[in-house]
């Protein structure tokens, strides 16, 4: 029976749905630049696996043209709904959505130009990371582009650190870890990729200050709402008491001289081989 990707850390729940299309509009920035250093040419078939319910759908149907592709890949059925009604909403007409799972996609191998995932590894542990680089890997051409995003949460900086900020972003990274998620992802991108056999790899990170008024600058009170059930189950409070440090939170960040800094974004991207891929980890290891 083929292995099943770790289950999704966040759910699938309204107010994730929500998260996820208001993330995509303020990682834009950072994802254009992405494609432009690949760069995404007209004509090109292109995969964004665990698109979510937009990803960077929109991005790559306007770059690949009329004459190109664009599939995304979803696994959890209320987004692979919502990403069919939010292709057909914007009337994205080179846009596919398929239902599949990163560790076992049922497209076709040696088929794409490009290929990319955008917080999707962090929700891994990482022997089936290895694994979905080197499963993306084999679906490229010859010579094709793949690119990784994620988030590693060493820079998370909150200043003044306010009580309530310590107390929930130490209970959210526990929760998110006992659900097999993986808070310092991002570091190992580059690795990730030479392991599976990616050449000519890049590395960008993108570090952000989050004034009054930016819309991430509330993304951890988004995070915690989706994962309060999670940390709840920790046992250290109770849902009042929660409830409590998030107000006391929100009104911490809506002071101008609160300072945040935001997780790091890290970008790492390379270019399938001209023969078949090799796991280099797999090798090292004697397999």
């Amino acid at each position: 029976m083929p292995e099943a990707s770790a289950t999704y850390v966040f759910g699938g729940d309204a107010a994730e749905l929500q998260r996820l299309t208001v993330q995509a509009a303020g990682l834009a920035p950072q994802a254009q630049w992405l494609l432009d250093q690949i760069p995404i040419r007209a004509g090109w078939r292109t995969v964004d696996i665990g698109c979510g319910p937009i990803g960077i759908l929109d991005l790559l149907s306007e770059r690949v043209g009329p004459q190109g592709l664009v599939v995304g890949l979803e696994r959890e059925a209320r987004f692979f709904a919502m990403a069919g009604a939010e292709v057909k909403r914007r009337g994205l007409g080179n846009v596919r959505i398929v239902a599949g799972d990163a560790l076992n996609p049922d497209l076709q191998e040696g088929s794409f130009d490009f290929v990319h995932e955008r917080l999707v590894l962090m929700n891994m542990p990482e022997a089936q990371q290895r694994k979905m680089v080197s499963q993306m890997l084999a679906l490229l051409k010859p010579g094709g582009s793949i690119a990784l995003q994620d988030y590693d949460r060493v820079s998370c900086v909150c200043y003044p650190a306010h009580p309530s900020w310590v107390i929930l972003l130490a209970a959210y990274a526990d929760a998110f870890s006992a659900g097999g998620g993986n808070s310092s992802t991002g570091r190992v991108l580059p690795w990730l990729l030479r392991s599976a056999g990616a050449r000519n790899v890049k590395t960008k990170i993108h570090a952000s200050f989050l004034d009054v008024g930016d819309s991430r600058r509330t993304h951890h009170l988004g995070l915690l709402a989706v994962m309060e059930d999670k940390i709840l189950a920790l046992g250290r409070f109770g849902r009042g008491e929660f409830a409590d440090h998030k107000q006391a939170l929100l009104e911490h960040l809506a002071h101008p001289d609160t300072l945040l800094i935001d997780h790091l974004l890290v970008q790492a991207w390379g270019e399938a081989g001209w023969e078949t891929p090799i796991d280099l980890f797999a090798q090292s290891q004697g397999a």
